[in-house]
């Protein structure tokens, strides 16, 4: 019986109650005009609040030295940027204070695979002059986005503002000049990828383009060089109700593009499409892990199973992962083969790092109730026999990330980091020892710190783990602690060295203070597996922040801290979370931070790419996924009368992906509430607009917030 059924009776008063509720939060919303992004009355609400919120938390006592702590802590030498391993060369994008949008940068490497003396191709700042257009530099991969095997060209993805909309130019690293007449695509959401030195597959959504639900590209095809883009006829359309079709290619000499329906976070489905623009789907389950495609390599497409499933006669665990053969000398039947079977209490968490491929090797991280290693498997024979072996183990509460930028080598780039451990890159080719390319300067002497793996009780009984980074010797009664976590998508939260999901540079300001920070690695992300992601999605969603709350109360349990000294933060699904708990647990929380977050659950499909997400939070056009939805939904669940900590609520205009509109309503229904409400909107920045080296306003003020509200001694 399935949780809806189970919870039905109560679903069906729960919905006789709420459906009023539901009808004037879709229909007769009064803060709805707060939605339109550039609309002039939601822009000048939102500059005049921001204006408030920078004289009001500027005022704080502790905002002069916080500040001015930050300026020397950005000062430091910058954390090393990621390096990609390009055949001869290597590319990296450099950010400092004196350089926050950054500079692109090449260098030669030497016969060991590391890099030599630096030079800059870009500086995004001088761009911007230049041309008068607030671009940021996206990097996902240049490994992807730089033509093979000279790795010369590339396919830059410029964002204006810094939102999903972005211009692809292509880049000559060599000469360090745009292209003169080469591949261009106009601001628009769009992908490309190289198939050859004079043909690209490409998706955007310029003119009457057709695009998902989310309003991404659907529709892709082969454009060659000189062809005018409107020309493109397609060689693969997915459907308009997909959320997003994502583009990768697999092979070397003979590049085919990997065509991936996301027909919701948790349904996918993959296709090939060859240089004559012949598509065929493959023949894989369409219950595979976020997001879809994990890695290709010289041959393989390389997915992991969501499901027990049988392919092409032969069954397969769930979280196994397997791959897809082209080669076009494997027969059809004898294609697919498993790379990694998890045993029973460990799992593959390949998302965002976990999982990379490189010509004929493919490389994973397994965890174990948050400890990890690295193992590679390699299928030496063609066969589909893949053998396995052990690479590297890492200390309790370290993270390891891994990268394979280029298909036609052995070559794979580690970082090993942890939220006192500098983040260093190693080199590991074929079997040799590794090598060190990078190590992040110290920001801070991190002797002094401990980082503990415990659990605690959720309220059905599910046992949950958390991190805790906490001083060694910390000051007598309940510790200052800050909390944060994500919890959706198949997401995992590990430790960073002073990362962007900790707040970069300016964690040191409290850690510096005595303060300590705890993520609990609640349902929904992936730490153990596509069933803790299933586990709080759509009505089960509530699970997530039950699970959240155990750790909270745990630790106030055990007396480590207590309610006045905990404050939570957290940025998009981050966000929903602590505007979620900020509003139904207020007692247990002094702060509330809020960054770039969804709040309204019931109009997010009318906000940004929203319409994608049904799938993960729920249906508003499904009764008793609407009960749900309007249960924890912090915008319809703001009571005037109640006593809220302190919120403050951070956007940009520009984050086109999930829409400022979700923070303004959420900070005007609080401060209509009578609570303590401060917001702050950047009109650049996008979804990534609290970053410290682009806006150190905004984090130093972020800082004074929690310092002053939990930390009063200081």
């Amino acid at each position: 019986m399935t949780f809806t059924q189970r919870m039905l009776p109560a679903l069906a008063l729960g919905l006789a109650l709420c459906l009023p509720a539901a009808s004037r939060a879709a229909d007769a919303d009064a803060l709805q005009w707060l939605e339109d992004p550039h609309g002039a009355q939601a822009l000048a609400w939102a500059r005049q609040a921001t204006a408030q919120a920078r004289a009001r938390l500027g005022a704080l006592p502790s905002h002069a030295t916080v500040s001015r702590e930050l300026g020397s802590a950005l000062a430091q030498a910058p954390a090393e940027p990621d390096q990609y391993l390009l055949g001869e060369r290597a590319v990296r994008l450099y950010r400092d204070a004196a350089h926050p949008y950054g500079l692109l940068q090449t260098a030669a490497r030497d016969a060991q695979g590391v890099a030599g003396e630096w030079k800059t191709v870009l500086d995004v700042a001088e761009l911007r002059k230049r041309e008068g257009i607030p671009f940021e530099l996206q990097v996902y991969s240049f490994g992807s986005s730089c033509l093979a095997p000279e790795y010369a060209r590339c396919l830059l993805r410029l964002s204006p503002g810094g939102g999903d909309e972005v211009e692809i130019r292509e880049f000559d690293l060599t000469t360090a000049r745009f292209v003169d007449g080469g591949f261009r695509v106009g601001k628009s959401r769009a992908f490309a990828e190289w198939m050859s030195a004079d043909q690209v597959l490409v998706g955007h959504t310029l003119g009457d383009q057709p695009k998902s639900l989310a309003g991404w590209p659907a529709a892709f095809g082969l454009w060659k060089r000189g062809q005018a883009l409107a020309d493109v006829k397609p060689a693969f359309q997915g459907q308009p109700g997909d959320a997003i079709v994502q583009a990768t290619t697999v092979g070397t000499d003979r590049v085919q593009a990997v065509l991936t329906r996301a027909i919701d976070y948790s349904t996918f489905e993959v296709s090939l499409v060859d240089a004559s623009g012949a598509s065929r789907t493959l023949p894989l389950p369409q219950a595979i892990k976020p997001f879809g495609v994990l890695a290709t390599s010289a041959r393989h497409i390389v997915v992991q199973l969501a499901k027990d499933a049988t392919i092409e006669g032969q069954p397969y665990r769930a979280e196994t992962v397997i791959a897809y053969d082209t080669d076009p000398a494997t027969p059809e039947g004898k294609r697919v083969s498993a790379v990694y079977v998890p045993a029973a209490d460990e799992f593959v968490d390949a998302g965002f790092g976990g999982l990379a491929a490189t010509r004929d090797e493919v490389f994973l991280i397994i965890n174990q109730h948050l400890r990890q290693r690295v193992v590679a498997a390699r299928d030496d024979d063609g066969d589909g026999r893949w053998s396995t072996r052990k690479v590297l183990d890492v200390a309790a509460g370290d993270t390891v990330s891994l990268r394979a930028d280029e298909r036609d080598r052995r070559e794979l780039a580690i970082s090993v980091a942890g939220f006192v451990t500098p983040r260093s890159q190693y080199l590991l080719r074929d079997d040799e020892p590794r090598r060190l390319l990078a190590q992040d300067p110290v920001l801070m002497d991190g002797a002094g710190f401990t980082t503990e793996i415990g659990s605690a009780t959720s309220r059905d009984g599910t046992s949950v783990d958390y991190f805790l980074l906490k001083p060694r010797h910390p000051k007598p009664g309940p510790q200052p602690l800050l909390m944060t976590g994500y919890g959706a998508f198949g997401i995992s939260v590990r430790p960073g060295y002073f990362d962007a999901i900790v707040g970069g540079p300016a964690l040191k300001l409290w850690l510096e203070r005595g303060g300590s920070l705890a993520i609990p690695a609640m349902r929904g992300g992936g730490e153990r597996g596509a069933a803790w992601h299933t586990a709080a999605i759509r009505e089960k969603r509530q699970n997530s922040y039950d699970d959240f709350i155990a750790v909270t109360e745990h630790l106030i349990r055990s007396g480590f801290t207590a309610p006045d000294r905990i404050g939570i933060f957290g940025m998009s699904n981050g966000g929903l979370l602590t505007a979620t708990l900020g509003t139904q647990r207020p007692d247990l929380f002094a702060a509330v931070v809020s960054d770039v977050p969804l709040t309204d659950l019931v109009r997010m499909r009318h906000m940004g790419m929203g319409a994608a997400w049904m799938n993960e939070y729920g249906n508003p056009d499904v009764p008793e996924q609407l009960a749900a939805m309007l249960k924890y939904s912090p915008y319809q669940n703001v009571r005037p009368g109640t006593r809220y900590p302190p919120f403050l609520v951070t956007i940009s205009t520009e984050d086109n992906r999930v829409g400022p509109g979700h923070a303004r309503k959420l900070a005007h229904r609080l401060a209509d509430a009578g609570a303590t409400t401060y917001f702050y909107e950047d009109e650049e920045g996008g979804h990534g607009v609290s970053d410290a080296l682009r806006n150190p306003e905004l984090m130093a003020l972020r800082m004074s917030f929690l310092i002053d509200r939990l930390m009063p001694a200081n």
